[in-house]
């Protein structure tokens, strides 16, 4: 029997949620270089200790693209999971300190065990409405999150489901999926390293944040050098 904390985290749509999960083909622990660099300029851009793209299962939450996490982890129960709460809505979902409030229904004993006290995360929502993961940040201390760093989470997550999505189309030509996508990588390459030099500039966690508007720009010039792909990944024939 499913047990109370799991129950709660279990949206109406899941069954159609886990049919459309397994079109992606994500459900492994293999490193992606163009994953880990898009997570990693993530944590850089954010100023946060650790950062990763989860995968909600049916009973587990996987670890993809983890950056600097404090324990190699893999998969984690799906209830002990942030995440599993953050695809229950659209929005980012922050916790700016754990030892004040969490979502209803998530153990987060083994976030505590970590020393994590900080959380934000935003959907990896599909095309046709189903979130199947979500970009996430951790941190040790608490800390504030801005509407300018959850609009900016928003963006980066968009670009991850990107990925995804142009992922999942390149594999239905599985002989060139592999050299096409190291071309999508050395196409962004670029714009990620731009992307990461900006976060240098950005003010320390301990003064106000300020995002200026090229960070915003590259990252949406990354979103449209991907929608390039997309869109002549579909006209294939």
């Amino acid at each position: 029997m499913m047990n109370s904390l799991l129950a709660s985290l279990i949206p109406a749509n899941d069954a159609a949620r886990l049919g459309a999960l397994d079109r992606y083909q994500l459900l492994d622990a293999r490193s992606e270089k163009v994953l880990d660099d898009v997570v990693a300029t993530t944590a850089r851009l954010f100023q946060v200790s650790n950062a990763m793209i989860s995968i909600v299962e049916k009973d587990t939450v996987l670890v993809k693209a983890p950056y600097n996490l404090p324990a190699p982890i893999e998969r984690v129960p799906r209830e002990q999971s942030l995440c599993s709460a953050t695809i229950l809505q659209d929005d980012t979902a922050v916790f700016e300190d754990l030892d004040q409030t969490s979502a209803p229904g998530v153990d987060i004993s083994l976030v505590r065990h970590l020393g994590l006290h900080f959380y934000a995360g935003h959907s990896l929502r599909t095309p046709d409405g189903h979130n199947l993961g979500a970009l996430c940040l951790l941190d040790g201390p608490p800390r504030r999150f801005t509407p300018a760093e959850r609009s900016l989470l928003g963006r980066m997550a968009g670009l991850v489901m990107r990925l995804l999505e142009l992922r999942r189309l390149l594999g239905a030509h599985a002989g060139a999926t592999v050299a096409l996508w190291e071309i999508v990588y050395r196409s962004i390459s670029e714009q990620l390293g731009r992307l990461g030099a900006l976060a240098e500039r950005v003010a320390p966690r301990s003064a106000p944040r300020q995002l200026s508007p090229a960070v915003a720009q590259e990252a949406g010039a990354i979103v449209g050098i991907i929608d390039q792909f997309l869109v002549a990944t579909l006209r294939r024939p």
